[in-house]
């Protein structure tokens, strides 16, 4: 085979270059501009499912909740936390 040629079953080592710039990731497309819920929405969910989907979503609010507050805590009140410098 000719080194110019590339087998079919193997990607050319040396992509082309058309001078363009390189892109840093991938092109918005269709499924970008879908709102998440109406995302969700287009899916059949089982009951379990949707009550462990739920589940995740209340927890990881609450610890975003109690990791807010703690941060809160930490710079207005820092005799609260009990971290003292020494």
């Amino acid at each position: 085979m000719h080194p110019a040629q590339h087998s079919p079953n193997r990607p050319d080592p040396t992509p082309p270059t058309t001078g363009a710039p390189a892109e840093t990731g991938p092109a918005p497309g269709p499924a970008d501009l879908i709102h998440p819920r109406h995302l969700e929405k287009m899916v059949t969910w089982t009951g379990r499912e949707r009550l462990r989907g739920l589940w995740y979503r209340l927890r990881l609010t609450v610890a975003e909740m109690n990791y807010a507050t703690r941060r809160t805590v930490e710079i207005q009140a820092p005799w609260i936390t009990g971290d003292r410098p020494r």
